[in-house]
C-alpha cells in the first residue's frame, strides 16, 4: 500500500477533519480542492500493483477491487496517523466512481473504523452488476477478470465477497454506530449512456439501500441528481458534507432525496432503465 498524505495546516496541533479515500492518485486529485477549501486533511491510499498515476497511463491501472488484505491495511491507517501525531476531529470516507465503491467496501468490511460519514458519489455497490454493464472487451472488464481471477460466472463467490451489496450487515453496523451514509447518483441521460446504467441501475445502488433499510428496520435516504458524472463532488462537494452533517454551506447539492422503506421495493424514480 502507498499513502499520499496532505495535512491541513496545524493538523498536529489541533483536530481537523480527515478525508480518506482509496483508488490512488487519480481519485486523490478529485478531493484536493474540497480538502483545501474546507481546511481538512486528506489521506489517499493506493494498491501496490496499481500503476495508474495520471492521463495517458490507463493501461497501467490495476485497482484492488475489494482485495481483503489491502483493505485491512487501509483500515489501520487512521490509527497509524494518530500514533504519528495527526489529530483527527472527524473521519470521513469519501469517493467518486471506483473510489466510491472501494470506500463502501472498506467500511462494509471494517465497520470498526467508525467514520463520521461515508459519502459515495456516482458509483455502485455490486461488482457483478458493474461487470455485466461493461462492453465485452472493455479494459475495466479485463482488469476485473485479472485481479479477481475470473468472471462473475466462473467466480461468483469472489465477486460477492468483494461487493458492499453482500456486506450490508457491516454497513448497517456502521450506521447504527453513528456513521452518516450519503449515497448520491445521477440518472442523467449522459450518465446512463456513458456507463451503460452501471452507476444508476436498480442493482447499482437502489436495490441495496432498500435492503439496508430492511436490516436497519427504518428508512434509508439516497440522493438522485441529473448532474454529469462526478460533478456532485467537483461542483457541490461542500453540499455533500452538509448532507453528511459535517459542515454547513450556502451552496447545497441540488439533489432529490429518495426514501427507501423497510420491506418495500426501491421507488421506480430512484434508478434508470
Amino acid at each position: 500500500m502507498r499513502v499520499e498524505l496532505h495535512l491541513a495546516p496545524g493538523a498536529r496541533s489541533s483536530p481537523h477533519v480527515l478525508f480518506l479515500t482509496v483508488g490512488g492518485p487519480t481519485y486523490c486529485a478529485q478531493l484536493r480542492t474540497l480538502a483545501t477549501n474546507t481546511g481538512a486533511s486528506l489521506a489517499c491510499t493506493d494498491f501496490g500493483p496499481n500503476g495508474y498515476r495520471g492521463p495517458g497511463q490507463r493501461a497501467l491501472r490495476k485497482e484492488d477491487w475489494g482485495d481483503p488484505a489491502y483493505l485491512a491495511e487501509v483500515a489501520r491507517l487512521p490509527d497509524r496517523l494518530r500514533a504519528g501525531g495527526v489529530r483527527i476531529s472527524k473521519l470521513v470516507l469519501v469517493g467518486v466512481s471506483y473510489s466510491g465503491y472501494a470506500n463502501a467496501e472498506l467500511l462494509a468490511t471494517h465497520p470498526e473504523l467508525h467514520p463520521a460519514a461515508l459519502i459515495v458519489v456516482d458509483s455502485y455497490l455490486d461488482l457483478a452488476a458493474r461487470y455485466q454493464a461493461l462492453p465485452l472487451h472493455h479494459e475495466t472488464r479485463t482488469e476485473m477478470t485479472t485481479v479477481i481471477g475470473g468472471t462473475p460466472a466462473t467466480r461468483p463467490d469472489a465477486y460477492a465477497q468483494r461487493s458492499p451489496s453482500h456486506h450490508l450487515d457491516g454497513l448497517a453496523h456502521a450506521v447504527r454506530s453513528g456513521t452518516r451514509l450519503v449515497v448520491v447518483w445521477s440518472t442523467a441521460a449522459r450518465e446512463r449512456r456513458e456507463f451503460r446504467g452501471a452507476t444508476c441501475s436498480r442493482l447499482a445502488n437502489a436495490e441495496w439501500l432498500a435492503r439496508l433499510a430492511g436490516l436497519l428496520h427504518r428508512p434509508v435516504v439516497g440522493y438522485v441528481t441529473h448532474l454529469p458524472h462526478a460533478h456532485a463532488l467537483w461542483d457541490r462537494g461542500e453540499g455533500l458534507l452538509m448532507l453528511a452533517g459535517i459542515r454547513k454551506t450556502d451552496r447545497p447539492l441540488k439533489a432529490r432525496a429518495v426514501t427507501f422503506q423497510p420491506g418495500a421495493p426501491p421507488p421506480r424514480s430512484s434508478y434508470c432503465d
